[in-house]
């Protein structure tokens, strides 16, 4: 409706003399412009609301052939965009409140309505329809597209499930035939050369592997559906575990790499695997970036009911604008670009988070960083 059309509205109403007083009312009202149809049975009204002939509806709750909240759950149905404000009298007005409930926009008492309120009320209907239109065609519109990028996911999942599956069947078949070609090359200084070729093959084809591994193991988190199996572990031994895998890359880059663990340190119930794998990133991650002569040091300590496990090291640190976006996927920071997938981080807290902690990091740049999580007590 334009805003120089006047206002259709339907009156259904049974009884003349309240029908001429809201009539008489509108006319009072001087800025509403309007056009009045009036109907004094439910039945007669539906079938203009069924054609969409009113703008808003002034609905009687007490008619001959409709009673109370049937009178506006009838309507309601016969065009439910339409906006109801019902009429009612004094002792019908727990009713009303009950038909504003139900769906009408508003109520008013008969024989307190003044021109002002009138208007007031049909107006303030019709925008309270309208938002209430939009609120639901844009809840609609989410389920909708929920729906589709939950289809999506699945479908994703779906595909990269089968294609890592084959992946790994060719990796495997590559690793193989590495290791038969190996075992055909003639022992000592003559087969040295091809050698080293097929050790890097097969190392090749573990970071391709370890690759796909995380590639599944983000698409799980996505979707909620990380597997962790925890049972109860001491915590200084699974540290000193990840520690001792890391301390040859350590030593021949000349980082000292050390753990230690608080004494008395209670039990965790945690996933043994996952948190050496959470270990073994950030770890690696501090070995990696710490310069000759550097330190990284792995503590396991008590905090607030939880067990603290930290990695500090004394590397080059991340700026505070890169530290946000640590944990995002895919992102690494420009001076550290091409040296990974960047999902490491986003994995390591993601099972952190499974097993109900938290993964924290802390960097100043030129002094290094901590990142630290945490897993709950057994």
């Amino acid at each position: 409706m334009s805003d120089a059309a006047p206002l259709r509205i339907l009156l259904v109403e049974d009884n003349p003399g309240d029908a001429r007083l809201i009539r008489e009312t509108l006319r009072d009202a001087g800025s509403l412009a309007f056009e009045l149809r009036h109907a004094d049975r439910l039945a007669a009204a539906l079938p203009q609301l069924a054609a969409r002939d009113a703008d808003v509806v002034l609905l009687d709750l007490s008619l001959p052939d409709a009673h109370g909240l049937e009178t506006v759950t009838r309507a309601l149905a016969a065009a439910p965009e339409v906006p109801i404000v019902v009429l009612t009298g004094l002792d019908d007005e727990t009713v009303a409140v009950q038909a504003v409930q139900a769906g009408a926009q508003d109520y008013l008492v008969k024989g307190q309505v003044e021109p002002g309120m009138l208007s007031r009320a049909l107006r303030y209907a019709m925008e309270r329809k309208r938002l209430e239109t939009e609120r639901e065609r844009l809840l609609a519109a989410e389920h909708e597209a929920r729906t589709a990028a939950e289809a999506a996911v699945r479908a994703r999942d779906e595909v990269l499930r089968i294609v890592a599956h084959d992946i790994g069947n060719s990796l495997s078949a590559v690793k193989i035939h590495a290791l038969v070609l190996e075992r055909t090359l003639p022992a000592g200084d003559e087969g040295g050369e091809a050698r080293k070729r097929t050790g890097a093959i097969r190392d090749l084809t573990a970071q391709m592997d370890r690759l796909r591994q995380d590639l599944l193991d983000v698409a799980a988190i996505e979707a909620g559906r990380l597997s962790v199996e925890p049972v109860e572990l001491e915590v200084g031994a699974v540290v000193a575990e990840a520690v001792a895998a890391l301390a040859g890359v350590a030593a021949e880059k000349g980082v000292a790499l050390s753990s230690s663990a608080e004494p008395g340190l209670p039990r965790v119930f945690a996933d043994r695997e996952r948190v050496l794998q959470v270990l073994a990133n950030l770890c690696g991650n501090a070995v990696k970036f710490t310069p000759v002569a550097g330190t990284v040091e792995v503590r396991a300590e008590a905090a607030d009911g939880e067990v603290r496990v930290s990695c500090t090291d004394t590397g080059p640190g991340i700026s505070a604008d890169d530290l946000p976006h640590v944990f995002d996927r895919f992102w690494q920071a420009r001076s550290t670009r091409r040296a990974g997938a960047g999902l490491g981080l986003a994995i390591a807290k993601g099972i952190v988070e499974a097993h109900g902690g938290t993964l924290s990091a802390d960097s100043t740049p030129g002094e290094g960083s901590t990142f630290a999580f945490t897993l709950p007590v057994a």
